[in-house]
């Protein structure tokens, strides 16, 4: 769906339908770049639909534009007073290619600032406003200004934590999102079910009849065009989180996650007692106020197997997972050279999938609607199946792997 076009009513003139002014394809304007867009959205952080994402973020204070990272410069950084980052990239997708690289590049400046402290990006942001300001000014400076109460200590460890724990907002804004939406949210769940919150905001600039311009940011609403992505970016891997977050944390700075845990708890709490596993010998988790519900495989190998509950995208999954490091490699070339035997003992159509980061063997299953209330029962006795099978026929395989590396 597109957006709505509003209506200019005037007292004395006749009402107007606003166009919109089309800012890609061929007939897209050539007035208004990403260079544009981001010097807007960064001076108007209060245009973008927080409250639609995460309200835990509400509140924006601009900081920076263009710092810059390892992975590159990111557009722009913004800050709460609560010490939440959020970081923003502006696109106009005039080259169809940029779609997903934009959103690989938002994913990898969520790992590098999870491997900074809380000196590393001050002096980032320093530099940044060194740059474009002439003078160097400090985070805690930056965001005073707008609350003057604020308590230094306080900040510096919200900021840390966020940053330790890739506690992160993640926004793309622009033009054109919605014509390869889908993709883009695909890619983000090639991830596994990636502690960020994800958001895609669609920009729409309407022309007025005075020729001002009239801009409206809106998130993309569709049940299966967006939804909120929960990753942990710890150590600059994208995995999703075994427990629970810092309990004490969270109930200052995630209070709107305490019901989300609790329903995802009862799910899996019911899950591990209904769908016991053949292997005893197998360590089971308590179970994960999460989507994920983590079995660790023996311990040399790093691998894991995870059943997943992705209620948003109505979806249930598997997979094995490990890192890119020797010994995985050559569980996972292993493991790949018996594909045809693995997938008759799974019963399961199995994904492989390799990055230079990690690799993974997956199987997924759509439901359609919310997982959780609308398929609670058969998704519970799907995954208790899969996971059963997962572990019958993969763990026996990376020991046996482990031993013959042993002894060569």
């Amino acid at each position: 769906m597109s957006h709505p076009r509003p209506i200019l009513i005037s007292d004395v003139n006749p009402d107007v339908l606003l166009e919109r002014v089309p800012l890609t394809g061929e007939s897209g304007t050539s007035a208004y770049d990403e260079d544009w867009l981001q010097n807007l959205l960064y001076k108007h952080p209060q245009a973008l639909p927080i409250y639609e994402i995460n309200p835990t973020f509400a509140g924006l204070i601009p900081i920076c534009r263009e710092l810059s990272t390892p992975a590159g410069p990111l557009d722009v950084l913004y800050a709460t007073p609560e010490g939440r980052i959020a970081v923003l990239e502006a696109k106009l997708w005039r080259n169809p290619e940029a779609r997903r690289k934009v959103v690989g590049q938002i994913l990898d400046y969520a790992k590098e600032l999870s491997h900074w402290t809380y000196e590393t990006l001050d002096a980032a942001v320093m530099a940044a406003r060194r740059r474009d300001e002439g003078k160097a000014q400090s985070l805690f400076d930056l965001v005073k200004q707008q609350r003057p109460e604020l308590d230094q200590a306080q900040f510096f460890d919200s900021v840390s934590r966020s940053l330790r724990r890739g506690d992160l907002l993640l926004l793309i804004a622009g033009d054109g999102i919605r014509e390869n939406v889908g993709a883009i949210t695909n890619f983000i769940e090639d991830h596994g079910t990636l502690h960020f919150t994800f958001g895609l905001i669609e920009m729409a600039i309407f022309r007025l009849p005075d020729g001002s311009h009239l801009v409206q940011p809106r998130v993309l609403a569709h049940s299966e065009v967006i939804r909120r992505v929960i990753v942990d970016v710890r150590g600059g891997q994208l995995i999703a989180p075994e427990e629970a977050p810092d309990e004490a944390a969270d109930t200052v700075l995630r209070p709107d996650l305490d019901e989300q845990r609790d329903k995802f708890k009862k799910f899996w709490e019911e899950w591990l007692e209904k769908y016991p596993l053949d292997d005893k010998s197998q360590p089971i988790k308590k179970p994960t106020t999460w989507t994920n519900q983590f079995f660790d495989m023996p311990k040399d190998s790093r691998g894991r197997i995870a059943a997943v509950a992705a209620d948003g995208s109505g979806s249930a999954g598997v997979y094995l997972n490990f890192p890119r490091q020797p010994i995985s490699d050559l569980i996972y070339e292993t493991l790949l050279a018996d594909k045809a035997v693995l997938e008759q003992e799974v019963g399961q159509p199995l994904q492989w999938k390799r990055t230079d980061k990690w690799q993974s063997v997956q199987v997924w299953r759509k439901y359609g609607d919310r997982l959780l209330p609308e398929h609670r029962t058969e998704s519970q006795k799907w995954l208790g199946d899969v996971v059963n099978q997962f572990v019958n026929a993969f763990r026996p395989r990376i020991d046996a792997a482990l031993r013959e590396s042993a002894q060569s």
